[in-house]
């Protein structure tokens, strides 16, 4: 399981700085891809990067709040 930063993301770049696998991806372009996604690939479900979100953006993937379900993730950015 990994984690999932939700629209309450407002790129604070804390979760990038404290993750120790640098599995945090920052959509390009910013206008269409506005937060910060996670590699499920490589994250390592350590949650380091949840207390950094000053906004609690960041959940566990089967805790995700129903409001928050079917945005895009990783996977859904142009080349992955």
């Amino acid at each position: 399981m990994t984690h999932i930063i939700t629209s309450l993301c407002v790129r604070d770049r804390g979760c990038i700085d404290v993750c120790p696998v640098e599995c945090m991806i920052p959509g390009q372009p910013l206008n269409e891809w506005p937060w910060i996604y996670i590699d499920p690939d490589t994250c390592i479900d350590c949650g380091a990067c949840v207390p950094e979100c000053p906004y609690a953006a960041i959940f566990p993937e089967d805790e995700v709040p129903a409001a928050y379900t079917g945005m895009p993730v990783c996977g859904d950015l142009p080349g992955r």
